[in-house]
């Protein structure tokens, strides 16, 4: 049995070797996040930050018109492009984890390789196709399908949604196919001795399972499309802005004050989401596996 010394010194030894991470954490966090609440309460200056606290900035953001298409687009843009990435990485991923899996690995593995290229490159190269003399118009031009170049392929939330969709689908697809790959095949047999047909066994045994793995999907993919920026910035235009563009116009210009108050709204959002998908979802599904 151990003495209140011994317990002691083992406490003092576990909290000196959480030391540094925790000190790390909360330097390039936590300090950093309170310095930007400080400044999103300071008076509006180009260059500058005039440390008397105003709420000024966040009044202008829930009474200004002007902000309020930029915030439902956000959302919307970002809602439609997951729901889309869901539909569409769930059957790749079913495909490679349960009808072929011998070839599932290797396809993964292709699937990942995009990812290796540069963010911004592959950016432009969706420009390069969806442009109004991009390859896709032009396409459709030479086999008669239009007679036009289409505009809503550019600079419209359309191009941001498909551009989101091929920049996230790797992150979508792995988490349902590790998911999925671990169900024991035992479950499916079974159910199938029991007399259920393929569509029973998929809402009661395949998609219960699965739970896990949405989640993962809305953390990793839903929160931080919320914050995005370049996407939007190089193939959205205006109807297709976002918050993120318009922080970093803020901050890009100088004007301090206002772009730490976005950001804080964001951060609260992302926060209250993360929250009430934790309670939708449960607790217990961060680490199921």
């Amino acid at each position: 049995m151990r003495s209140p010394t011994g317990e002691s010194l083992q406490r003092l030894r576990i909290f000196l070797s959480n030391l540094p991470a925790s000190a790390y954490i909360f330097i390039m966090f936590y300090v950093s996040i309170g310095i930007l609440i400080a400044i999103s309460f300071t008076v509006p200056r180009k260059y500058v930050v005039e440390w008397s606290f105003t709420l000024e900035n966040y009044v202008r953001i829930f009474t200004d018109p002007r902000f309020l298409s930029p915030i439902l687009n956000t959302f919307l843009i970002v809602t439609v492009a997951t729901i889309l990435l869901i539909i569409v990485g769930f059957p790749i991923a079913y495909y490679l984890a349960r009808v072929n899996p011998n070839l599932g690995i290797k396809l993964i593995f292709f699937l990942i390789i995009p990812v290796e290229v540069n963010y911004l490159i592959r950016v432009y190269a969706w420009r390069n196709i969806l442009g109004e003399n991009g390859f896709l118009n032009s396409l459709l031009l030479s086999l008669g399908i239009i007679d036009k170049p289409l505009s809503f392929l550019f600079y419209s939330w359309f191009a941001v949604v498909i551009v989101l969709i091929h920049e996230w689908l790797p992150y979508v697809v792995i988490p349902f196919y590790v998911n999925l790959v671990g169900i024991p095949r035992q479950l499916y047999e079974a159910a199938m001795d029991l007399g259920a047909n393929r569509w029973q066994i998929f809402t009661s045994i395949t998609l219960p399972l699965v739970k896990p793995a949405v989640l993962t999907v809305l953390f990793i993919v839903f929160i931080p499309s919320l914050g995005e920026f370049a996407i939007p910035s190089l193939v959205g235009g205006e109807s297709g802005i976002m918050l993120g563009v318009l922080i970093d116009r803020y901050l890009s210009d100088f004007r301090l004050a206002f772009g730490a108050a976005l950001s804080f709204i964001l951060l609260l959002v992302t926060m209250g989401l993360s929250i009430l998908m934790i309670k939708i979802f449960g607790y217990e599904a961060l680490y199921q596996r």
